[in-house]
């Protein structure tokens, strides 16, 4: 059953190497997920296993760990209070799967706020102009 989350969380990779993976996590505003719970899992050909099990994240939101030797695919959620972000990284190829959970969007936080209220106030709109017509065929009738 997937996580409800109020506003989106991401997870973008800060530095990806043989010896350190630092990954962020955040709010959809640009606010930390300061001491949110990380499990890191590690994929290999029989699956994934977890690797690291309740870490947390710094007060800017930040985590790092050294990769197990021999892996080269992790898999790396952080979640607090029911809002949860994840990342894929394959410290083998030069990018990361892109995989963070929330949808993307580059509207600033108060923005989106806006946009959510337009979107209301023009669903509020077309059930007025619906319940507008059912009127006035009513009065036209009589």
């Amino acid at each position: 059953m997937p996580v409800a989350s109020a506003h989106s969380v991401f997870m973008d990779v800060v530095e990806k190497s043989d010896s350190n993976i630092k990954v962020k996590a955040y709010y959809g505003g640009g606010e930390p997920m300061k001491d949110a719970e990380v499990n890191v899992y590690a994929i290999g050909e029989n699956g994934e296993s977890l690797y690291i099990e309740e870490a947390t994240t710094d007060g800017n939101g930040f985590y790092s760990f050294s990769p197990e030797e021999g892996k080269d695919q992790y898999r790396i959620v952080a979640s607090d209070f029911g809002h949860r972000a994840e990342k894929e990284i394959d410290i083998s190829s030069k990018s990361s799967a892109q995989s963070s959970s929330g949808a993307s969007s580059n509207l600033p936080l108060s923005a989106s706020i806006v946009a959510g209220f337009g979107y209301l106030a023009g669903i509020a709109g077309v059930g007025m102009m619906i319940s507008a017509r059912r009127m006035k065929k009513k009065y036209e009738e009589k």
